[in-house]
């Protein structure tokens, strides 16, 4: 990227890192980290922590989204269930876990639990664009599966009132995001309702982010 090789901002890690990490997570998923790798320039960045997402998207005239900018973007006006529409999540729609999944995890010593029974071809993260299928009805792409995605909100339970266009509080202890990721076990994850959270300074193979602009 033209801003890491200006300087101006951090090259993305090659490795993992959260809270309460234990070596062997440490190890199995390290690799799984795309910088470095010629043969993923097409992947999603993985392995950010919140504040280095944050910083390339104002260096780059962009923002990170808000929650409520990101749900928009993925569910659309007429407010779908999961970016494609209705239907339950497959290989077909995105990159979640599968057979591939499965057998990633016996080979790497972990029992993977799947999302489907199909095999979606990418047992990590796949090349940006690859599940059509699966945009929103806007025709943007990759909302579900491949890497959650931080925004730019701090989390904090919903208020009960009515909001045009909320934004997030002012402080807090851990970000949002969203989208669900390569690994991911569960159909709730692929809603774009859903909403995950973790320490900003976490990063991770199953983290990553997409920019934002204002219009005009």
């Amino acid at each position: 990227m033209a801003c890491v090789e200006k300087g101006e901002c951090e090259k993305a890690l090659d490795h993992v890192s959260w809270p309460g990490i234990k070596p062997d997570q440490e190890k199995r998923y390290s690799p799984l980290c795309n910088i470095g790798h010629a043969d993923r320039a097409d992947h999603p960045i993985n392995c950010v922590a919140w504040g280095m997402a944050d910083h390339y998207c104002k260096k780059t005239g962009r923002r990170l989204p808000t929650e409520a900018e990101w749900e928009f973007a993925a569910r659309g006006s007429s407010q779908r269930k999961y970016p494609w529409g209705d239907d339950a999540p497959s290989g077909k729609y995105l990159n979640g876990c599968g057979k591939e999944c499965k057998e990633w995890g016996r080979t790497n010593g972990t029992d993977q639990k799947t999302m489907y029974d199909d095999d979606d071809h990418f047992a990590a993260t796949a090349p940006v664009g690859s599940f059509p299928a699966g945009a929103t009805s806007h025709g943007v792409l990759d909302m579900a599966g491949n890497v959650w995605e931080w925004t730019a909100d701090w989390f904090a339970p919903y208020s009960a009132d009515a909001a045009t266009d909320p934004k997030g509080p002012a402080t807090g202890t851990q970000r949002v995001m969203r989208g669900g990721d390569f690994l991911g076990f569960m159909a709730d994850w692929a809603r774009p309702a859903y909403r995950w959270r973790d320490d900003p300074e976490a990063y991770g193979h199953a983290i990553g982010f997409r920019c934002a602009a204002d219009a005009g």
